[in-house]
């Protein structure tokens, strides 16, 4: 039995946007949860600390942009060969696994810098905005994952 290069391409898309979807499910169900019960100063220096710490993390910025390129070349891959059984699904299984990094880059990151530079005696009222924001802009990420490896699994199983 041979196994395509676009399965396999496919197959990596898929667990990638999987697990990015876990990643930020996991933040909108209990982390950003659990820091806004620590009260907001707490809850703004420990994001800034997470912050930091995924800015400086390599393996963690080699996933994340892994996982959209991996996506981006599958979505060309299935432009090219849009006739083909399943190439729909896998074209709008990128799509959404592209969708998740620029959500990340166009909303979640600025509003990181934005918490970076709160004078901290504003924080009770500067916390509940972020978080609000924040974390609705973090759900899309989440279900675009999960979307993601849901549509690129069904446009293998049509290959």
């Amino acid at each position: 039995m041979t196994i395509s290069p676009v399965a396999v391409l496919t197959a990596a898309a898929a667990l990638a946007s999987a697990a990015s979807g876990g990643i930020f499910y996991a933040f909108s169900t209990f982390v950003m949860r659990g820091l806004d019960r620590t009260g907001p100063v707490a809850a703004i220096t420990a994001m800034r600390g997470m912050n930091s710490a995924a800015n400086t993390n390599a393996p963690f910025l080699l996933f994340l942009l892994g996982s959209a390129l991996l996506s981006l070349t599958l979505g060309v891959v299935a432009l090219t060969q849009i006739g083909r059984p399943g190439s729909w699904f896998l074209l709008a299984g990128a799509i959404f696994g592209v969708l998740g990094v620029l959500v990340t880059m166009l909303f979640n990151v600025p509003l990181n810098n934005y918490i970076d530079q709160v004078d901290l005696a504003d924080a009770a009222a500067e916390w509940q905005s972020y978080l609000t924001t924040w974390a609705a802009w973090n759900h899309v990420r989440a279900a675009s994952g999960f979307v993601s490896a849901v549509l690129l699994v069904i446009g293998l199983r049509y290959r």
